[in-house]
């Protein structure tokens, strides 16, 4: 299975990646390191407020293999939960 549930709203994506969703933001985790994203109701799923150069919440750069494959682990794991996520970019 590409994703596992941990808990209510939290599931592990099978590249190790964790994601949170939490009413207006979701948590992306990997190795430790966290990036809380910006998420408003969309009209089939979560509508996600994706950063242009990602930083994690402490302020160091997220890696590029990290951030290119950022999108698809949280479509998944939105699928996985039954919902359509959108995506917009943040200059």
């Amino acid at each position: 299975m590409t994703v596992q549930e941990l808990q209510p709203r939290e599931a592990r994506h099978h590249t190790g990646a964790i994601v949170r969703s939490k009413r207006f933001a979701t948590q992306f985790e990997v190795d430790g390191h966290v990036l809380t994203l910006g998420v408003d109701p969309g009209v089939r799923g979560s509508l996600y407020y994706l950063p242009s150069a990602p930083r994690w919440d402490d302020g160091t750069p997220v890696p590029r293999d990290v951030a290119a494959r950022l999108q698809n682990v949280i479509e998944e794991v939105e699928r996985f939960w039954g919902r359509w996520p959108e995506f917009r970019a943040v200059l």
